[in-house]
């Protein structure tokens, strides 16, 4: 359909219904980059990226605000989008790492911000707990004193279970948040017991937030709210992190977060309202869900409308109209004179090469592997070939091994946030093949 047109809200843009899906196993992993740059690389030859029908984009995790994504889109200095990329230059590099994964020190295309240490190398905060490479020139990882985890099981997130295990089991204090005994918890010096989903209060964002949501006509928040008391001497999360606040004594800190929106819907204060908590007092957890329902309906209504916790309780949700020119974001970036930045990449070899300085003037090779997929143009890699390589590099012979096992997991379980609820289990057992392995019968 090239040169073909189609009005949305009274504007017209190109009509490209033509896009590549790529799953999960192929977008991420070894290749993962080929085949992404690929995939959009295709659509720009068409011009069937960020216009309808054709390829729309994310989640925003990189640039700020991450529940805008037009709002994101800022001019860089050489017309294609801002990125904020970790300084790699001599100047300003971060030499020594300031998280356990090190991302600010060693992939400068993830950048700073909430998001970055999940984008980042995790698996080196486990490895240098063990042992460091011999040109390590960093400071040598130590212990947590204190380890909390919360909604989640680290021991089975990276292939290497028994080693993470070891490694877990020397940490000196853990405080694991349990609904059932797992891997990680085993091992806990306390478990705590948190209100579900189903016991709770928490203001949830809808309707163009992310690729999810991306043809809603609609966006707004929702309350999530107790269907059910909490059972025995489980609590809220809202008044869990508000005693460690105050016990701890970063309780201004806290509620100045909560003010700046880090509750979830809206900023506390904006132009027309003002639904701040006072930052030295503790407030409960109604109180904080009251202030977040009224900003983010004042917010959402640009001042004309506030409602509280009880309007939500009892209505549920609260919603405006959402333009359906906003799912599209090309003409934010013509609008800006921007162009996307393919095929040649030329700041992604740029910054790898200057990585690569820095780390060789700390005369640090190990990580030369991963600095040679910073290229303008991506290389072709045998990627199915690096797998039967770990087959003989491990003493086995390739030949004896016809067939491979790929994990997936049931969509009723959201990365690790809800695994540990027995009711989770029991509906995804519903979906065929959950409880077993689903084998190619020709092969």
């Amino acid at each position: 359909s090239i040169g073909a047109t189609i009005d949305i809200d009274g504007r017209t843009l190109p009509l490209r219904p033509v896009a590549v899906t790529l799953g999960k196993s192929v977008n991420n992993g070894w290749g993962a980059f080929e085949c992404c740059w690929a995939r959009t690389l295709l659509a720009t030859l068409v011009g069937a990226l960020e216009n309808p029908g054709g390829t729309l984009g994310t989640t925003v995790r990189l640039n700020r605000p991450h529940d805008d994504r037009h709002s994101s889109v800022k001019a860089g200095e050489d017309g294609f989008m801002a990125q904020n990329f970790n300084p790699t230059d001599k100047e300003h590099w971060v030499a020594t790492p300031t998280g356990r994964n090190a991302h600010r020190t060693l992939v400068p295309i993830v950048g700073n911000s909430a998001w970055s240490q999940a984008l980042g190398p995790t698996q080196l905060a486990w490895m240098h707990l063990r042992e460091v490479p011999s040109d390590w020139s960093m400071p040598v990882p130590t212990l947590p004193d204190v380890w909390f985890v919360y909604r989640s099981n680290p021991a089975i997130s990276f292939w290497d279970t028994p080693t993470l295990v070891d490694t877990i089991a020397t940490f000196p204090f853990t405080v694991c948040f349990a609904y059932t005994v797992d891997e990680t918890n085993w091992m806990a010096d306390v478990l705590l017991p948190e209100a579900t989903d189903l016991e709770s209060l928490q203001m949830i964002k809808v309707g163009g937030t992310k690729f999810v949501e991306q043809f809603w006509e609609h966006r707004g928040v929702v309350l999530r709210q107790p269907a059910v008391a909490p059972q025995g001497e489980a609590r809220d999360f809202t008044w869990i992190s508000t005693e460690l606040a105050k016990r701890t004594g970063l309780l201004e800190g806290y509620n100045t977060a909560l003010n700046r929106g880090a509750g979830g819907g809206a900023p506390l204060k904006g132009e027309q309202y003002d639904h701040t908590l006072d930052p030295s007092r503790e407030h409960g957890v109604e109180a904080i869900w009251d202030a977040i329902c009224k900003a983010s309906s004042a917010s959402l209504s640009h001042g004309v409308e506030t409602h509280d916790l009880e309007w939500f309780k009892e209505h549920g949700f609260y919603t405006v109209p959402m333009s359906k020119f906003d799912w599209y974001l090309t003409p934010t970036m013509e609008k800006q004179g921007l162009r996307y930045e393919m095929p040649y990449q030329e700041r992604l070899l740029r910054i790898g090469r200057e990585l690569g300085n820095r780390l060789h003037e700390q005369k640090m090779h190990w990580w030369d592997a991963q600095l040679s997929e910073y290229t303008a143009l991506p290389e072709w890699h045998d990627v199915p070939g690096r797998w039967t390589e770990q087959l003989k590099n491990a003493g086995a012979n390739p030949d004896d091994f016809p067939l491979w096992l790929l994990a997936t997991k049931s969509m009723q379980y959201h990365t690790g946030g809800n695994v540990s609820i027995a009711l989770m289990r029991e509906v995804a057992q519903n979906v065929r093949g959950h409880t077993g392995v689903i084998i190619n019968a020709g092969t």
